[in-house]
């Protein structure tokens, strides 16, 4: 069986559209699925426009919540009623098409526990996305990836499929849009195995995006420096010990020229670059360090529930 999870969130000009489009492609290439359809909070027509469609359509089910709570709280209430056997995440205005997936679940097997649609690997395709936007995206991609194993291309979209005892076995914290790295991250953790197939993201056409492209861009890069902080940690220490290194270098010139005078200013500032840098690159790798171990905790813990479940 299949769940389709769609987030919406003040989305009336799209609810229409968007599930007689899901349900079509359903219907046509699965025996079983079911639309949970998840109300952020919205403040204008969605619930009610769902509500009529699914008087129509009983594969249609909606999860209402009373204030606006972020993608990742919505997808987490979808998981949490989904009843299906593979979970597909799709967003409300159809910028990824629907006819992919059957092929996004057609990957899913025993080797494949999540697919992910990716619009940046080789054979994907964006479409008429504004620049700044689309530079934004794939700047967040390319820094939030490097944070993970597995070269990934596209982290940040929604467009998945996943099978539902993966979902069930990570603990997801995120209300807003880092939950997509937040789970791939944590399934790489596990040991699941990933794959990218290429897909068409395409511009909104009707109604307004309800994403903040800065502040989201932002959110991912500080997901990025939680995941690694030696990223952040290392580039600050080699620039504070950069800045040391060539200040001891032009003091060194002074002197062999005999024109150093040992109560500059900069001779100080020298000493305290330097060891400031090498303090922030030690205090970067116990951060990892201790990132590691806590990983390596969350994966004893999922092991020990594992065992548990099966002893009972």
């Amino acid at each position: 069986m299949i769940s389709v999870i769609i987030p919406m969130y003040d989305e009336e000009e799209n609810v229409g559209n968007t599930l007689s489009q899901v349900n079509s492609i359903l219907d046509n290439f699965f025996d079983k699925y079911e639309i949970i359809v998840v109300d952020d909070g919205s403040s204008d027509r969605t619930f009610e426009l769902v509500s009529e469609i699914i008087t129509k359509s009983p594969s249609i089910k909606i999860i209402k919540h009373s204030i606006n709570q972020g993608m990742g709280k919505a997808l987490r209430s979808g998981f949490k009623e989904a009843s299906g056997d593979i979970i597909v995440t799709l967003d409300a205005d159809l910028s990824y098409d629907p006819r992919d997936i059957p092929l996004l679940v057609k990957e899913l097997g025993d080797s494949i526990d999540i697919v992910v649609g990716s619009q940046y690997m080789p054979g994907g395709e964006t479409e008429n996305i504004p620049f700044f936007r689309l530079f934004l995206s794939r700047m967040a991609n390319k820094i939030v990836g490097y944070s993970m194993n597995g070269n990934l291309s596209t982290v940040t979209g929604i467009f998945r499929a996943y099978k539902k005892e993966i979902l069930d076995s990570i603990e997801m914290e995120s209300n807003g849009t880092e939950i997509n790295p937040e789970i791939l991250s944590k399934a790489n953790a596990l040991g699941y195995k990933i794959k990218e197939v290429p897909v068409k993201l395409k511009g909104r056409v009707l109604g307004k995006s309800k994403i903040k492209i800065k502040a989201t861009t932002m959110t991912h890069i500080l997901f990025t420096f939680y995941e690694r902080p030696m990223i952040l940690f290392g580039i600050i220490g080699i620039i504070l010990c950069l800045i040391g290194i060539f200040s001891a270098i032009y003091l060194f010139i002074e002197y062999l020229n005999n024109t150093l005078d040992p109560t500059r200013p900069l001779m100080l500032f020298m000493v305290l670059t330097i060891l400031s840098g090498i303090q922030i690159l030690i205090f970067g790798f116990v951060s990892t360090q201790i990132n590691l171990l806590k990983r390596e905790i969350y994966i004893i813990q999922k092991e020990n529930k594992l065992i548990r479940k099966k002893l009972k």
